[in-house]
């Protein structure tokens, strides 16, 4: 492959990329799109500035071949108008060709994003490493925050795509800052959800109704009102839609319970709603010889334990007695 006809690919590739979201909305036989800028391959060096003149809303970018088989580029996008959601950022990597053959070559790179604006809401920077091979968009490792994920997608056919997610410990007003930002000013509140989350989960099938299954936990958060001390949640099913197969919520001073039912992606706004409606039962423990229902768990320090319950019990002759009162714990 010609060295310039591959940086020249590059370079049209972002060049109609904003040309793309500048004509949003706008039919491209009226609009004028104005950009400006070199392309010099002798340097195999370009700097094109695609927007507006002054500045306010403009995707800018410098690439350059800093080896004979790397490009380095960077982009500053300026409060781009994509659709349904304004992005500010600035993406820097590298891109590289690998493989022999001039008909099946490969790409390989590196890119961070800093300084991103979704909406006007801040996000976390990212950092990914990619390669295009085998008509597959690979993602190798790409990092947000408290956030990590591996996948790929297919780039012809079907689209299906693998994508597999590790929550290692993140804020969930931060998450919950990403679904306002991306949802813009479109739709109804989403409720104030707050607390520390973890856990993993994958999402395989075809784009935009993969399935997924997973377990995430929250830690010492709230939905509102309702305060909680833990939220263990197992799932799976086809997006929007998916089955709680279980969800354990404890409170260290209040009732602990079982959650079950099917819930609704797409209807965040409605969450409060949609935990209502699920199925609730009372945390529950059994043998051949007592049933036991948790009320109320009051942990008082760390080698102590006060529990409310409710018990069914079975004497030596066989009888059940009910026993409804207050048990305390101490640990050496």
């Amino acid at each position: 492959m010609n060295r310039r006809l591959f940086l020249l690919g590059i370079f049209q590739a972002f060049f109609f990329s904003g040309v793309v979201f500048a004509e949003t909305g706008v039919s491209a036989y009226r609009t004028v799109i104005p950009f400006s800028g070199s392309i010099d391959f002798r340097l195999a060096h370009a700097e094109v500035r695609v927007g507006r003149t002054d500045g306010a809303r403009t995707l800018a970018l410098d690439a350059v071949r800093t080896g004979r088989d790397t490009v380095h580029f960077k982009m500053d996008i300026a409060h781009a108008p994509f659709p349904f959601t304004d992005l500010a950022a600035v993406i820097e990597g590298e891109a590289r060709i690998t493989g022999h053959d001039p008909q099946a070559r490969e790409f390989t790179g590196e890119f961070k994003s800093s300084n991103i604006l979704v909406n006007y809401s801040p996000l976390r920077d990212a950092n990914v490493k990619f390669s295009v091979r085998n008509r597959k968009l690979v993602v190798e490792s790409v990092t947000s925050g408290g956030v990590s994920g591996t996948g790929e997608f297919q780039l012809t056919g079907k689209r299906l795509m693998k994508l597999n997610v590790e929550v290692v410990s993140s804020d969930i007003e931060e998450v919950m800052g990403v679904v306002r930002a991306i949802r813009g000013g479109r739709g109804q509140e989403i409720p104030g959800i707050s607390g520390v989350m973890k856990g993993a989960f994958n999402l395989s099938g075809a784009w935009p109704r993969p399935y997924i299954q997973g377990r995430l936990s929250a830690f010492n958060g709230a939905v509102q009102s309702f305060n909680y001390d833990g939220i263990g949640i197992d799932f799976e099913g086809q997006y929007p839609l998916l089955n709680i197969k279980e969800a354990l919520v404890t409170q260290a001073n209040g009732l602990s319970f079982r959650l079950g039912g099917m819930f609704d992606l797409s209807d965040i706004a409605g969450l409060t709603t949609q935990v209502r409606g699920l199925t609730k039962s009372p945390v529950t423990s059994s043998n051949d010889n007592r049933r036991e229902w948790v009320f109320n768990r009051t942990a008082t320090a760390d080698e102590a334990r006060t529990e409310f319950k409710y018990l069914l019990l079975k004497n030596d002759r066989g009888d059940t007695d009910a026993v409804l009162g207050i048990q305390k714990s101490i640990g050496f």
